[in-house]
């Protein structure tokens, strides 16, 4: 059963209609929104779908335009960026292998959460300027250790997984201006955040335990995020 309840009425209907679309099957749900769907720690806003396979971003837009009356679009060779309904919803072919899919649960293809937490420390280690993607891992450190998303992130990138690991104790340089909407009764002190990724670089087969307790109301950085 998929958390429903990150997402607004509004996104999850869109979200919908893309999977069911034939010119869109090819096409998965990644990142954030996915990994929220499926754990519930934090609101999402924006929808990111993903192909192994080249794709006509031209023709693409213009059907998008045309059948969902899409806006304020950047097109690039292999590359959507565009709004639907005021929903950010991104398309790009991200052509590095497929560790697993998930189940298809309520019509949304998905990739595993081995693949979300690569893709994951794969962009903490090119930027490291999303908060979060650091949340994120944070909530992934609950299901598995360090050391199998280290292992996914060799698998798929064959990268560095000792220098992407540290990347997980650098700080200085998140954006801090971008608030991350939680879901009341998960984890939002920073300072613990930032004690777990050091206990998981030092120890990278360490298994943490659930910070959950129910209820959902979205709190932002300001009440929890302390610096």
């Amino acid at each position: 059963m998929l958390h429903k309840e990150t997402v607004s009425n509004e996104m999850w209907e869109l979200l919908q209609k893309l999977m069911q679309d034939e010119m869109l099957k090819d096409f998965t749900l990644v990142g954030g929104t996915a990994l929220a769907l499926k754990l519930g720690h934090r609101l999402s806003i924006d929808i990111d779908l993903f192909t192994t396979k080249d794709f006509n971003s031209k023709d693409l837009i213009s059907y998008l335009q045309k059948e969902y009356k899409a806006t304020d679009e950047i097109v690039f060779e292999n590359t959507v960026m565009t709004y639907i309904e005021d929903i950010k919803v991104d398309l790009l072919a991200h052509k590095y292998p497929v560790i697993a899919m998930d189940n298809i649960s309520e019509n949304v293809r998905m990739i595993s959460n081995d693949d979300i937490g690569a893709m994951k420390l794969h962009a903490i280690f090119q930027s490291g300027a999303r908060l979060k993607d650091f949340v994120d891992m944070y909530f992934l450190l609950e299901e598995n250790p360090l050391k199998s998303y280290l292992d996914s992130y060799q698998q798929k990138y064959n990268g560095n997984s000792n220098l992407v690991a540290r990347s997980l104790i650098y700080f200085d340089g998140i954006r801090k201006q971008y608030d991350v909407s939680m879901i009341q009764g998960k984890e939002n002190n920073w300072k613990k955040m930032q004690e777990r990724f050091k206990k998981a670089v030092s120890n990278p087969n360490l298994k943490f335990g659930s910070s959950f307790s129910k209820r959902a109301i979205p709190i932002n950085k300001g009440k929890g995020f302390k610096r």
